[in-house]
């Protein structure tokens, strides 16, 4: 916990199977789904498969928890 990580906001479900593949993983936190980048170093090649289909649209900060 508390380690940085990358998420990935905006997703619809019809996205969430490809991203799935692509290499995401996904948490249900409080009650809603999230998908992040793994921080291994295939995180590296699942980050640039992302951005090769969908562009950045928002970088955020980080929230309190």
């Amino acid at each position: 916990m508390g380690a940085h990580r990358i998420e990935l906001s905006g997703f619809t479900e019809t996205m969430r199977n490809r991203l799935k593949a692509y290499g995401l993983f996904h948490e249900i936190i409080s009650w809603k789904l999230r998908m992040f980048v793994p921080t291994d170093p295939s995180g590296i090649s699942v980050l640039g498969k992302v951005l090769e289909h969908y562009p950045v649209e928002h970088i955020g900060e980080r929230e309190a928890a």
